[in-house]
C-alpha cells in the first residue's frame, strides 16, 4: 500500500519490524531518494514513538538518528554476514519497547561431532539463539532474491524476529516494505500484517511476492 511512513498511525497490537532506508545516499531501484535532511528523515519515525519496534539498521545511525526519536532500545544484537567486496559486514538489530525471547528458537551446538555435545543436544534440542546472528545476505544467486530490487533482507532474519518477539494477537507492520520480506514471512507464519512503501516499484514487487506466497500456501494446504 502506498503511504508515507510519517503519516501512519499504529495501535498497541502492532509490532513494527522494519529495515528502513538508511539515508546514506544508497541507490534503491525505483523513485525513492535516500538522502533526506535529518529532520525530514526523523519524521518518518515519529509515529513509532512508544510503539514496539524492531529495526535493522547501522548502529551509528540508530544512535544518532533513531534513539532521539524512539528512545534507547531494550536489546541490540548484531547480524553478521560474509562479503568479498564490502568492508562493512554487519548491521544491528534493535528492539524498542519490547524484548525478544531467544529461547523460543533452538539451534545446534558447536562441535556437534563431540558425543557429549550430541547428548546435550538430545536433552535440550539445541542452544538458544545467541546475540550474534551469522546469516548470509540475499545475493543475486539466492533462491529468495527479488532481482528487480536491492538491499533485500533475508527471510531467516525476519522469521527469527517474529518468532522470538511477536504475540499471537499481533499485527506485523512494515512501513518500508521494499521487496516485501516482512509481510511475506508474517503471512507464511500465520500472522496478520500490513505493509507500506512510497516507492511504486516496491509496491509492485511486494504485491507480486505476496501473491506468490498465497499461491504456495493454497497449494500446500489444499
Amino acid at each position: 500500500m502506498k503511504f508515507n511512513a510519517a503519516q501512519l498511525s499504529y495501535s498497541p497490537n502492532d509490532l513494527i519490524i522494519t529495515d528502513p532506508p538508511y539515508n546514506i545516499g544508497y541507490k534503491y531501484n525505483g523513485t525513492f531518494r535516500d538522502n533526506l535532511k535529518l529532520a525530514e528523515y526523523q519524521k518518518l519515525f515519529i509515529p513509532m514513538k512508544g510503539q514496539r519496534v524492531v529495526m535493522i539498521h547501522y548502529i551509528e545511525n540508530i544512535i544518532s538518528d533513531i534513539v532521539p526519536i524512539l528512545g534507547a532500545p531494550q536489546r541490540v544484537i548484531s547480524w553478521t554476514y560474509p562479503s568479498n567486496t564490502a568492508s562493512r559486514c554487519w548491521r544491528a538489530i534493535a528492539w524498542f519497547n519490547c524484548k525478544p525471547d531467544f529461547s523460543k528458537i533452538r539451534i545446534p551446538y558447536k562441535n556437534m561431532n563431540d558425543k557429549r555435545v550430541q547428548e546435550l543436544h538430545k536433552k535440550t534440542g539445541g542452544r538458544a539463539l545467541p546475540d550474534n546472528w551469522h546469516i548470509n545476505c540475499v545475493k543475486n544467486v539466492s533462491k529468495e532474491k527479488v532481482k528487480e530490487y536491492t538491499n533485500q533482507i533475508p527471510e531467516e532474519i525476519i522469521k527469527r524476529i517474529i518468532i522470538t518477539t511477536a504475540k499471537t494477537t499481533d499485527t506485523i507492520i512494515d512501513p518500508f516494505s521494499g521487496t516485501g520480506t516482512t509481510p511475506c514471512v508474517a503471512k507464511t507464519l500465520g500472522y496478520s500484517y500490513r505493509w507500506y512503501d512510497i516507492n511504486d516499484l516496491a509496491i509492485e514487487l511486494t504485491t507480486k511476492r505476496l501473491n506468490n506466497v498465497q499461491a504456495k500456501l493454497f497449494y500446500y494446504n489444499d
